[in-house]
């Protein structure tokens, strides 16, 4: 795959930095609990999307895999920079939706990298 600029090897390169966050969650959470949460976590998303300085793209998605190694919960999002992404991590929406889902979460995996 080509990189952005690849052909103008002088040109300035834009970067993207890529957060993944995929979530498996305690059974009995999903049963009782999802449900009553989903609506909080989207609309933090969508507040995130207006609101976190060097944020480019945030998406949330729920499984639909019927495999049993699958996770629940993804979050997909992109941003400006490397500083970009620490400051969403600070950022107080950030952390109230790691507030929602953590109680509710058996598992957590996060990658972060540059493209």
């Amino acid at each position: 795959m080509a990189r952005p600029n690849a052909a103008r090897p002088n040109a300035a390169r834009t970067i993207v930095i890529h957060h993944v966050v995929m979530w498996r969650l305690q059974d009995e959470a999903k049963r009782t609990q999802l449900a009553a949460v989903t609506q909080q976590i989207q609309a933090l998303a969508a507040a995130m999307r207006t609101t976190v300085p060097g944020l480019l793209r945030l998406d949330l998605g729920d499984n639909r895999a019927a495999v049993p190694d699958a996770a629940d919960l993804l979050l997909y999002s992109e941003f400006e920079s490397w500083h970009a992404l620490q400051g969403y991590e600070a950022h107080p929406l950030h952390v109230q939706l790691q507030g929602l889902i953590a109680p509710l979460r058996s598992e957590r995996r996060v990658v972060d990298y540059e493209t």
